[in-house]
């Protein structure tokens, strides 16, 4: 049964996901401006921790209790379904209770000796508290979905981002203030780094508690909504409590281990790096991640959810037995997330640090050259995701799991390598990091393409969008020197990123990348077939 409201529409998902992502970016942003680079570098310790680890008990809880609801919810076994929620909770709140004994047993020495800085201590324990909500909110959300209901998970991330930034950026503020006082006092300028660290993760604390209730409360309205029904059913059928516990466990896992994979990366590569022997990584580690991949977060998530929408379509095709047209589709979107993801990653490198200048005070440029290289791996991330996401709906994400986890070990050692070799610190990691994006994407295509005897078209869907996005970059670097000093970095690089883009979208036209029909199923195909109509080359 699904909670009692208006069906909106799905583009009003997709702008709650963009509002939530954006604000999450420019959370980070302001808290560079409140406490600096160190004291991103000191919370983003306790924040990854509790992203990587919470999150993926959280993220495996709600799959497992969501599919199991969604089978029984289907058989009319509405009992059942509160059977699996009360299990599910039972399993949640213990994993929880753990979780949270752990990280505040051991929050100091996690700090100190394994990220080597022991300031942030205090800013790791308080997450302790938060694994616990956390984890239990990923169960009520799985239970939603599962009733079919996907508005209290679109709406508990906007309300999360709220809480986040109001009770972060407020945190940050007062602790970093005080902070201040301290380093003073102790003639060490790390205490002020520390608090605001401390600062930003009460108010991720206070996310976690507010978006609890915040789904409790739905729960108990959901509840008294179909209470009449469930009081009807007659119950036959059920599995044990040991059945449920054992399949939530199981299925859990997978799930657990597919997104950990995934989202272990800036946790790991902090202990990597902070574990080479040089205090400045510390330093550099704020920028990369407080500067660097809050750049690359806004462009990378904006290709993503520009790519992503038709895959579950696609797998229902090819589950269906019409794998002509399901496999038709998978080549269109691939040469749309390459359309997409390509000129955006080569416009990106171009004004890296024009962008970067624009947000954030200081010299940026050595940011800048990370963020440039790390523009390969948004390409293959978009690629990597589409190929997970196929796994995702089509349940074979044992495929996904084993992928994530070769490409990590690969992660791993490549980051060792240079670390240990060469040593070019943040560097090394965003190697690594486009080495791990682009071993997923390759063993998700051909896992794709053996599974499902998908063939890919390579001169159209590459070829021709390289040469359209190099020629247009170059153009738009170009147009940006000779405007910079005119017009300033403000309208040069809204001047160069429109004009680079019209010229890549004739090229398009131009050098004939489209097939016959294929814009008609391509988001954005109307305005190609627009241009090609002008230009008359339709």
């Amino acid at each position: 049964m699904k909670i009692p409201m208006k069906k909106p529409r799905k583009d009003y998902y997709t702008a709650i996901t963009w509002i939530a992502l954006i604000g999450t970016l420019i959370f980070r942003i302001f808290l560079v401006r409140i406490m600096g680079d160190k004291g991103i570098a000191y919370f983003s310790a306790s924040n990854e921790i509790y992203l990587a680890v919470a999150g993926s008990f959280a993220y495996g809880l709600s799959e497992a209790v969501s599919a199991s609801v969604r089978h029984r919810v289907r058989r009319g076994q509405l009992k059942g379904a509160g059977k699996v929620l009360g299990n599910a909770l039972c399993t949640g709140g213990g994993i929880g209770l753990i979780l949270a004994f752990i990280v505040g047993l051991l929050g100091q020495g996690l700090a100190g000796k394994i990220f080597h800085v022991p300031l942030s201590g205090m800013a790791v324990r308080l997450m302790a508290p938060a694994m616990f909500f956390s984890v239990l909110t990923g169960v009520f959300k799985g239970y939603f979905q599962g009733n079919g209901s996907k508005l209290p998970a679109v709406h508990l991330e906007l309300l999360h981002v709220i809480f986040l930034f109001s009770g972060g950026l407020t945190g940050a503020k007062i602790l970093h203030g005080y902070g201040v006082k301290v380093s003073a006092l102790l003639q060490n300028e790390d205490y002020a780094a520390a608090y605001g660290a401390m600062g930003a993760s009460v108010g991720l604390l206070a996310a976690s508690i507010l978006s609890f209730f915040y789904v409790l409360i739905l729960y108990f309205i959901f509840k008294r909504n179909m209470s009449k029904q469930t009081s009807r059913e007659v119950q036959k059928g059920q599995d044990s409590s040991v059945r449920i516990l054992y399949m939530l466990i199981v299925t859990g896992f997978v799930y657990g281990i597919y997104f950990l994979c995934f989202h272990i990366l800036p946790l790991l590569d902090q202990y990597l790096l902070f574990t080479s022997g040089s205090d400045a990584y510390i330093t550099q580690w704020g920028v990369y991640y407080g500067r660097g991949l809050v750049i690359t977060g806004i462009v990378g998530g904006m290709v993503h959810m520009a790519c992503l929408s038709p895959v579950k379509r696609i797998v229902a095709g090819m589950e269906r037995g019409d794998q002509l047209l399901a496999k038709e589709r998978l080549g269109i979107l691939l040469h749309q997330c390459a359309i997409i993801s390509i000129p955006a990653a080569v416009f990106l490198a171009v004004y890296s640090e024009n962008m970067l200048d624009l947000l954030f005070k200081g010299n940026n440029r050595q940011a800048a050259l990370w963020v440039q290289v790390f523009c390969l791996a948004i390409v293959f991330q978009i690629f990597a995701s589409v190929f997970m996401e196929i796994f995702f709906y089509g349940r074979k994400l044992k495929f996904a799991a084993v992928i994530g986890a070769i490409a990590l070990l690969l992660h791993v050692g490549i980051a060792l390598l240079f670390l240990k070799t060469a040593k070019p610190g943040i560097l090394a990691i965003v190697i690594a990091v486009v080495v791990f994006y682009g071993a997923a994407a390759v063993l998700g295509f051909l896992a794709v393409s053996r599974i499902y005897q998908y063939r890919q078209e390579w001169i159209r869907t590459f070829g021709v969008t390289l040469i359209a996005a190099a020629v247009s970059g170059v153009a738009a670097l170009l147009l940006h020197k000779v405007l910079l000093s005119l017009l300033g970095s403000v309208l040069s690089l809204v001047i160069g990123i429109l004009v680079g883009t019209a010229i890549y979208m004739v090229l398009l036209v131009v050098l004939r990348a489209f097939e016959s029909g294929e814009l008609e199923e391509m988001a954005g195909g109307r305005l190609f077939i627009m241009l090609a109509d002008l230009l008359h080359f339709s």
